[in-house]
Formats: C-alpha cells, sequence, structure tokens
C-alpha cells in the first residue's frame, strides 16, 4: 500500500511519516520502506508495545506517542 501510494502520488517514502497502532504492520511497513515511524498507544497501540512487542522486536518506532494529537505535535515540533 505505501509503495503504490508513492507511485501514485510521487512520494519519497524516506521523507514520510507512517503514523500506525500496530508493531507488526504498520511499524515494519514503514521501517521496509525508510518512512520515519510513529507509534500511537490507542487503538491496538498498547497491546503492540507490550503483549507483542516480540512480533516486531528488532523494529525500534521513532517516537511514541499517546495518541493522534500527541503525534501531530511531535511532527511539527511542539
Amino acid at each position: 500500500m505505501l509503495l503504490q501510494a508513492a507511485e501514485q502520488h510521487d512520494l519519497a517514502l524516506t521523507q514520510c511519516i507512517v503514523i500506525g497502532d500496530v508493531g507488526e504492520t504498520d511499524m515494519l511497513a514503514a521501517h521496509v520502506v525508510g518512512a520515519t515511524k510513529i507509534m500511537v498507544r490507542t487503538g491496538w497501540g498498547e497491546s503492540s508495545l507490550t503483549k507483542f512487542r516480540e512480533k516486531w522486536a528488532q523494529t525500534d518506532p521513532d517516537y511514541i506517542a499517546t495518541d493522534i494529537l500527541e503525534a501531530v505535535h511531535w511532527i511539527i515540533g511542539e
């Protein structure tokens, strides 16, 4: 999906940010394409960071946010 979006919208994925709540899909996909990875604790996020962390243990988020608003504040540097 990320590769398709990059092609359709002429994106450089290494300059993109992926915000997600599932480590084994969202964070791993972002890692594969070299995007910045932000994990949010909402939704599946808390479980991804604890109970299911071993499934994506080799990949660390660039930032862990409480929610989408905190992620946005981190992105814009507040």
